[in-house]
């Protein structure tokens, strides 16, 4: 399953390289006044919290060829796992070694920019060598700054991953399922005086393999590859240098590649959602935004229920003191499942993460998520919690050590869906 940031289903179908055509659907009634500093989200205090302040003497040199800097670094962990098929009965522990090499580079360019970053994400399981992984990803950006208040910038990027245990979705194969994702992106940015207009298209492909089940049958996953594209738009007023009120719409249309899946439903939907908010901008201490309205989903299959209602959200960056950082996320998004007989699931998230300074190079961190489902079609819902505790110790300007302990845990209608899962880990990262 995969989640957005903003309200809306960031899911797709369709062959793998088709070109879904994105067209504007909000037209923005433009206010003429005097100028005033733009609000963003975050702007206000991104530089003084805890995990975004570079600490001096601890930051990475990189590697400078020409107009970029290449920054390469090495993350190698040993986790324990006491639950690693995420089953409530016959639990199955395991000692889990990983390793992700990654390598970021960014252009040193006073107009326009360029970022690049290719990563590889591997588990070795010390006695379930069936739920290895190797994992592997590239993103790149690219903006132009076409003039002083305006701006393009194109995304792309390309995975290939793995379906957690976790997951609701999760086949239950003899491995875990491997799925493909490709996904471009282009974002038209433009600011008269106050008025912040924004317009955002997102085709999102992707693509799953099949797996065996224990007794070697196959077990059919290509009914899952979808395409998506979604326009977004947005325009944003600054009501002062603190405050900003903004409306913004989306549109998005899924489209799979086999017509009916294998519980005989033709999940191709198209959807939209409309939304206002407000941004509030304090200099130092806090970054909030507030944003609710309407979304629906409707499906082709008369046997799939249409889903609608509201939906909204909430982030908040606060740094109460320069050594504490407290971030709150909450969201109501409407999200698609392959749940047998279900048609989508309306997820409520709220999301607590505390980062303290104990001392220059040491950072500690506590986070608490609950995530409610409430699946649409089938009489289940799905309670899960999650807390985490972890440290980061800052070695020198070459590595940094982390350890933590996380609980995770899932409640569900569905008779031996729910699981607890312990797990603690320690992790080196090296940087250059």
């Amino acid at each position: 399953m995969v989640t957005a940031a903003r309200p809306g289903i960031a899911t797709a179908s369709g062959a793998l390289w088709r070109v879904a055509a994105v067209a504007p659907i909000l037209a923005a009634c433009l206010l003429v006044s005097r100028p005033a500093a733009a609000v963003e989200f975050g702007k206000a205090v991104i530089e003084n919290t805890v995990q975004g302040r570079v600490q001096s003497g601890y930051q990475p040199v990189g590697i400078r060829a020409g107009s970029f800097m290449f920054f390469p670094s090495l993350d190698a962990s040993g986790q324990y796992n006491d639950n690693i098929f995420a089953d409530r009965a016959g639990k199955v522990d395991d000692f889990i070694i990983g390793i992700r090499p990654q390598v970021t580079g960014r252009s040193l360019w006073e107009r326009h920019a360029l970022n690049v970053a290719a990563y590889g994400d591997f588990g070795i399981f010390a006695d379930n060598s069936s739920e290895n992984y190797e994992d592997a990803g590239v993103r790149t950006d690219a903006r132009i700054d076409i003039a002083e208040h305006s701006r393009l910038t194109a995304t792309l990027r390309a995975e290939r991953d793995h379906e957690r245990r976790d997951s609701p979705d999760d086949a239950r194969g003899a491995t875990p399922t491997i799925l493909y994702r490709l996904t471009p992106e282009l974002t038209f940015d433009q600011r008269i005086n106050r008025v912040a207009l924004r317009l955002k298209g997102t085709v999102d492909y992707l693509d799953f393999n099949d797996v065996e089940t224990g007794s070697g049958a196959v077990i059919n996953e290509d009914d899952r590859d979808r395409l998506t594209w979604t326009v977004e738009g947005r325009a944003g007023y600054d009501v002062s240098e603190n405050v900003q009120l903004y409306v913004s719409g989306l549109i998005d249309h899924r489209t799979y590649d086999e017509p009916v899946d294998d519980q005989g439903f033709s999940r191709d939907s198209k959807g939209f959602g409309v939304f206002g908010g407000v941004i509030v901008e304090v200099t130092g201490t806090i970054s909030a935004e507030a944003y609710l309205g309407f979304r629906q989903q409707s499906f082709k299959d008369p046997q799939l229920v249409d889903v609608e209602g509201a939906a909204g959200g909430l982030n908040v960056i606060w740094a109460p003191t320069k050594l504490t950082t407290v971030t709150i996320t909450g969201e109501r998004t409407v999200e698609e499942t392959t749940v047998l007989g279900g048609t989508a699931s309306l997820n409520t998230l709220f999301r607590l993460t505390v980062d303290h300074e104990l001392r220059r190079n040491l950072i500690l961190t506590v986070s608490g998520t609950y995530l409610n489902r409430d699946y649409e079609g089938i009489a289940r819902n799905d309670d899960n919690w999650r807390g985490s505790i972890g440290m980061q110790y800052l070695i020198s300007r070459h590595f940094r050590l982390r350890a933590g302990y996380s609980y995770n845990s899932r409640r569900s209608t569905f008779a031996g869906d729910g699981f607890d899962i312990n797990s603690a880990y320690v992790n080196l990262h090296v940087d250059y």
